[in-house]
């Protein structure tokens, strides 16, 4: 029976009362408390009396360090701006060949794909040079970027010209012989390239559609349609790309505001204003109302890798106050900019005003109530700590003392007679992990006995299986063996028919019973777990099928390996064996078995692979493969039950592990199999 209340608390009095032996010492909250009260009291009071003499010394440092602090705020946060401004912009500079190929190389492949689909879809009766001068002249409608952009097309063997946006007059054009203002060959590399790679880049110096000159540096991209023989090519300048990427840059920067009124700036080291005020104009010589030169000083500092500029705006005198400004810049070099953003500075100096005064009040109003404030926060911090200590103190005991009996007597804990609300969770807690303590207990004796009696159940369907089953089916077979002797030929053809399924049968019977007897034992394998090197496990399910490996003519490669997992020995070289066997069975009737057997450590488990180049299976049985007596094959092509990848499963899951495959059909199938290491100490 569960003790009431009454029942628990004359044993917490009687403990209370000297029954324990550790009630005659004092408590050492109880000891400590006066001494640490008045120690703590004094130490308090000179820490307060030099805290008030420093407090009014430290007050100015404290003051200045604000002003310090609040103009390095505004200068980290502009910096920070103008700096992630400045990483978009190199950004941008450093990707622009980049950009430029992959534009150029995905208009050719959009060509490609349209020369594609004309030669395919071509009407019955079209000749491919009706074919070829469609595409011709589709392409020739193609341009791109204001016009700049277009594709060349060329004959690959020949060299011959059959394309020429720009430039129609190289068409038909034996375009071998023509150079760039360099000296530079053009088709005959490009021809070359597609004979080697099949597509690629070429860089070189071309006329510009729209520019003076024909020195113009040029990225092209050629690609080749095999039904034509034609290489197809379009290219960019670099120029042109580069002015593309800077007026994209300037766009995203007039993008970014901050704080009410907030921008980015950005101009050329001439004194052009690229983004700000007075875009587009030459603002060399602009001062403000000081007389500060602003672009020259924001030009300067760029090109010394970066600084903070201060000055006042408007530059021009009008009724407007000026406001003083504080901005930062920081160099583009490769294009000769510089990028900048600014803010006020003027509120600094108020800020500074009013934070001295609150300091000044708050240093008064700190003295004032310090001295009383820790007198009473000690007293009061000695009454608490002894109070605590007596409930704290009393519901220790009662936890020890429950504890101290294990548990087992769960009426010698009230939660209800505990002071705290803490204490009285923890009682209800440890109340209820005794129980659950018991129960798990209870339910683990009820688990271990049904688990014996299905284990013995289960020795027992083996016993039936191999003996009670096997014998009747062994009187079948030889019956049907007798009849098959006497009266094969002697009946009609049906009669022969039907005695040879009987036969086939019986013998595919007598087959499953023994697989499923072999699948049974291996949950019920006696043998002690171990540390077992994989090496030599998979060397011995090699030897074990040596026989049947030159029969089919295989070649089997083993990589060395000396993972070490924790199992049993002989399963293990039956899941391997299994596995290789199912490899040479399943083979490819038009190229000789190669086998390979690999191992590698990943994540604490040894993954060994076996691949092999037989018929592979098809990615819908990859799960149903598993399932025992599932087979993909019928029987008279390839014998089995359908239960040894069914056996794998089962060993590898009584280690712990996990099996899958990858598999393509008609190239092969590799499973994978992942065993936990052995622990180092074995």
């Amino acid at each position: 029976m569960t003790a009431s209340p009454r029942q628990v608390r004359p044993t917490s009095a009687r403990q209370e009362s000297g029954a324990d032996p550790g009630k005659k010492k004092p408590g050492l909250v109880r000891s400590v408390a006066m001494p640490l009260f008045l120690a703590s009291s004094l130490a308090l009071l000179a820490l307060y009396v030099y805290w008030g003499v420093g407090l009014y010394r430290s007050m100015n440092d404290e003051v200045q360090y604000r002003a310090e602090t609040l103009m390095e705020e505004r200068r980290s946060y502009i910096r920070a701006l103008v700096e992630s401004a400045v990483h978009a912009a190199e950004h941008q500079r450093l990707t622009v060949e980049a950009r430029l190929r992959r534009v150029i190389r995905e208009r050719v492949k959009g060509a490609l794909a349209i020369a594609d689909h004309l030669w395919r879809g071509r009407p019955a009766g079209t000749t491919d040079a009706e074919v070829a001068a469609t595409l011709r002249e589709t392409l020739r409608s193609m341009r791109f970027d204001d016009g700049r952009g277009y594709f060349y097309v060329f004959d690959v063997e020949t060299g011959e010209g059959i394309l020429h946006a720009a430039m129609p007059q190289l068409e038909g054009k034996d375009l071998r012989t023509v150079r760039d203002p360099n000296g530079r060959p053009i088709v005959p590399s490009m021809i070359e390239m597609i004979r080697d790679q099949g597509e690629g880049y070429y860089a070189y110096s071309w006329h510009h559609p729209n520019k003076p000159g024909d020195a113009h540096q040029k990225v092209s991209y050629v690609g080749y349609f095999e039904p034509l023989g034609w290489g197809i090519a379009s290219g960019d300048y670099i120029e042109d790309m580069i002015a593309d990427t800077k007026a994209e840059t300037l766009a995203q920067l007039r993008a970014i505001h901050f704080g009410d009124d907030g921008y980015i700036f950005a101009g050329t080291w001439d004194g052009l204003s690229l983004l700000g005020p007075h875009e587009g104009e030459t603002v060399w010589d602009v001062t403000d109302p000081n007389g500060v030169n602003v672009v020259q000083d924001l030009v300067s500092a760029s090109r010394s890798g970066g600084g903070f500029v201060s000055y006042l705006i408007p530059f021009a005198e009008d009724e407007t106050e000026a406001v003083h400004k504080l901005s930062y810049v920081l160099p583009v070099p490769e294009w000769e900019w510089y990028i900048g953003a600014g803010v006020s500075i003027d509120d600094i100096a108020a800020s500074i005003d009013a934070i001295r005064a609150e300091r000044r009040r708050n240093v008064i109003k700190h003295l004032t109530l310090g001295s009383g404030l820790v007198l009473l926060l000690a007293t009061a911090s000695y009454v608490i700590s002894v109070r605590v200590a007596r409930l704290v103190g009393r519901d220790m005991k009662s936890l020890l003392s429950f504890l101290a009996d294990d548990g087992r007597h769960p009426e010698t804990l009230d939660p209800e007679a505990m002071n705290g609300a803490e204490a009285h969770r923890l009682a209800e807690a440890v109340r209820d992990m005794a129980a659950r303590r018991d129960a798990a207990e209870s339910a683990l004796e009820r688990q271990t006995r049904s688990l014996e009696k299905s284990n013995a159940d289960l020795e027992r369907f083996a016993y039936v299986a191999s003996h009670d089953l096997r014998e009747p089916l062994r009187i079948i077979s030889s019956y049907v063996g007798l009849l098959r002797r006497r009266y094969h030929g002697r009946l009609d053809a049906d009669a022969d028919t039907f005695i040879d399924y009987a036969s086939q049968g019986a013998r595919r019977m007598h087959d499953m019973i023994g697989d499923l007897l072999e699948y049974a034992r291996v949950k019920t394998v006696g043998l002690p777990f171990a540390t077992v090197p994989l090496g030599p496990v998979i060397d011995e399910a090699v030897s074990n099928l040596a026989e049947r490996i030159r029969e089919t003519g295989a070649t089997v490669d083993l990589v060395p390996t000396t993972c070490g997992v924790r199992g049993k020995e002989t399963l293990l070289v039956r899941l391997f064996q299994n596995l290789l066997e199912n490899a040479l069975k399943y083979r490819h009737p038009e190229r000789r078995p190669h086998v390979r057997i690999s191992a590698r450590v990943e994540a604490g488990q040894c993954i060994v692979s076996v691949a092999d180049n037989g018929l592979g299976i098809d990615p819908v049985f990859h799960d149903r493969i598993f399932e025992i007596f599932q087979r993909l094959h019928p029987g008279d092509m390839y014998p089995g039950t359908g239960v040894g990848l069914s056996i794998c499963q089962s060993i590898v899951e009584t280690h712990d592990g996990r099996i899958c495959l990858d598999s393509e059909p008609g190239q092969g199938t590799t499973f994978h199999v992942a065993l936990p290491l052995a622990p180092p100490d074995g």
